[in-house]
């Protein structure tokens, strides 16, 4: 898949039409177009505008990898919550995972949901007091 069509992807798989996009990311409606049929290229200051928007990375985008997931360097600056909220935001976007090779999906998901928010609600009041 190329950007444009990974725009088109996730915009649509987020349920938003391409004048939102153009909205929220602001550009024109018609530049959005432009990107999702290939006809012209985001420049990488909107490329990581819309890697954020959607939660997905750079390279993903890009056609680097098909792997929409950021990855998280593994050094002492990594701030958990942020990871946490990410596998959050990730299983708000999702219908079905796979936990051990084993498929999961609807009340499993919301009850993985919600233990992660517990989680990081529990670990700000700790380290708040």
């Amino acid at each position: 898949m190329k950007t444009g069509e990974k725009i088109r992807y996730l915009r649509t798989k987020n349920n938003i039409t391409s004048k939102q996009l153009g909205k929220i990311l602001d550009i024109s409606e018609s530049s959005i177009s432009l990107y999702e049929n290939g006809k012209r290229t985001p420049n990488i200051e909107l490329i990581v505008k819309i890697a954020d928007l959607f939660n997905v990375s750079t390279d993903f985008l890009l056609g680097i990898t098909d792997n929409p997931q950021k990855v998280f360097q593994n050094d002492s600056e990594t701030d958990f919550s942020e990871i946490l909220e990410n596998i959050i935001a990730f299983l708000n976007s999702q219908n079905y995972i796979i936990f051990d090779g084993k498929g999961v999906e609807g009340k499993m998901i919301l009850i993985l949901k919600k233990n992660l928010n517990h989680v990081l609600e529990n670990m700000r009041l700790l380290i708040s007091t």
